[in-house]
């Protein structure tokens, strides 16, 4: 199809937005290692899908930016004059540990939804069709085979990306607690 210029507007359709999402944000990983790279710079960046599962990424990692953004941020609190530093490092620890709890109940979910999913295939219904080898199976049973394993592979990658945002953010309260 070649690369043509698109019109900015909300793409309303679900598949072209999952597919829209998935490039954009590989070109913006792109883009942003282009920048770590060429300036030296130390680069941090999370995108949420449209399915609301993050996605970081970070030049030298995402934990390492984010942990110095944390520690700059502190720094720049500790410089007002007032109490509010206190009051405003009281409800951004508060907001940190909802978020961190929201994304542990996301990982436990998933990993639940992945128990289940294996049963699943464990089960099939009864059937024994994927106990055969894959040789012998038909092209209807490969493509439902090929279904359940992009399935399980989104799920994972889902759990990946839950884990290495709940780490992140687990640094960044231990942190915040320990100043």
């Amino acid at each position: 199809m070649g690369r043509r210029k698109i019109k900015m507007e909300k793409v309303q359709d679900t598949n072209t937005k999952q597919v829209t999402f998935s490039k954009r944000r590989i070109g913006l990983f792109k883009k942003a290692g282009e920048l770590a790279t060429l300036c030296n710079a130390e680069v941090g960046i999370m995108v949420f899908s449209p399915g609301n599962k993050p996605y970081p990424y970070g030049s030298p990692s995402f934990e390492l930016v984010a942990e110095r953004y944390n520690n700059e941020s502190e720094d720049s609190d500790s410089c007002e004059t007032s109490g509010n530093g206190r009051g405003n490092r009281a409800r951004q620890e508060k907001r940190i540990c909802k978020r961190l709890n929201s994304i542990m109940e996301q990982v436990e979910a998933e990993k639940k939804r992945g128990e289940d999913f294996e049963h699943q295939l464990e089960t099939a219904g009864g059937e024994e069709k994927f106990d055969k080898p894959i040789e012998e199976l038909s092209l209807e049973e490969l493509e439902e085979y090929e279904g359940k394993m992009m399935d399980m592979l989104g799920s994972i990658q889902g759990n990946i990306s839950g884990m290495e945002v709940s780490s992140t953010l687990l640094i960044m309260s231990k942190d915040t607690q320990n100043k």
